[in-house]
């Protein structure tokens, strides 16, 4: 059973998790390799993003040399951060970046944002894990600290008929074993996130429902990591990038949220 927390009415009235509740998530998500948080932004952020998604990039959720296909009839688009997606309850949200910073220590950057969409009937997806391996040894990755983090945001609920993905808890420490295992398949509401360590074994569901399930995802990683399995510049046909932002929305964030997007490309 994967953990989940959300922000009782104190913290929302602080606006921030207490210490023990940060101490609680982390422990969970660096046994388990993954952390539900609910309810932690507005449902009608929600609702503008995904109309935004539909209205601008639906058109990118097919074959393309600019978009991504991880897996049958699922496309992975870079989204540019301009509304609604500028939104900082989506990309710095308070109560997940002490989670954040707890797993990949201080100095961490986002190093992707985009959306992941199933297009209905799309089938079960392969079974992977996101960012490949740091060494040629796979067994000693398993005993280091995470070194990227993937934050799923739904933009349309994760069930059962939508689909959701499929997680294979303590897979991050011991994929063998725990391959052996059944993955969970979450519901998460639109509002929540969840967390999983970049070496967890995940896949999405089938989408049995009638509409495209857009997930909107964030990539969370140490400063010095690169990403060079989605991202690889070295193929000439890879022409997407992971981080798009505009100049002027970049030099009005706070110091915090710059840091953040230190790796953002101008558009």
């Amino acid at each position: 059973m994967i953990a989940r927390i959300a922000p009782s009415e104190t913290e929302r009235a602080a606006g921030v998790l207490e210490g023990e509740k940060i101490a609680y998530a982390s422990q969970c998500f660096r046994r388990d390799g993954a952390l539900i948080v609910e309810d932690i932004v507005e449902p009608a952020v929600i609702v503008r993003a995904r109309q935004e998604f539909r209205a601008k990039y639906s058109e990118f959720c097919s074959e393309r040399k600019d978009v991504a296909s991880v897996g049958g009839q699922r496309f992975m688009v870079t989204v540019k951060l301009e509304p609604p997606f500028d939104d900082p309850s989506l990309f710095a949200n308070p109560y997940i970046l002490p989670i954040l910073g707890a797993a990949l220590d201080e100095g961490f950057v986002i190093g992707a944002f985009g959306v992941v969409c199933s297009s209905p009937s799309a089938p079960e997806q392969h079974i992977h894990h996101d960012g490949g391996d740091l060494f040629q040894r796979p067994d000693i990755d398993r005993l280091l600290p995470t070194v990227a983090i993937t934050v799923g945001i739904p933009l349309l609920e994760m069930n059962t008929v939508n689909g959701t993905t499929a997680l294979w808890l303590g897979s991050h420490r011991d994929r063998g074993r725990s391959l052996k295992e059944t993955g969970i398949e979450p519901e998460i509401r639109e509002g929540s996130y969840v967390l999983w360590d970049f070496r967890l074994k995940h896949g999405g569901t089938a989408n049995r429902g009638t509409s495209p399930r857009p997930l909107l995802y964030l990539t969370y990683c140490r400063p010095w990591f690169l990403d060079h399995i989605n991202f690889n510049k070295t193929n000439p046909n890879e022409r997407q990038e992971p981080l798009l932002a505009n100049k002027r929305f970049l030099s009005k964030l706070s110091e915090q949220h710059q840091r953040l997007l230190a790796r953002a490309l101008w558009h």
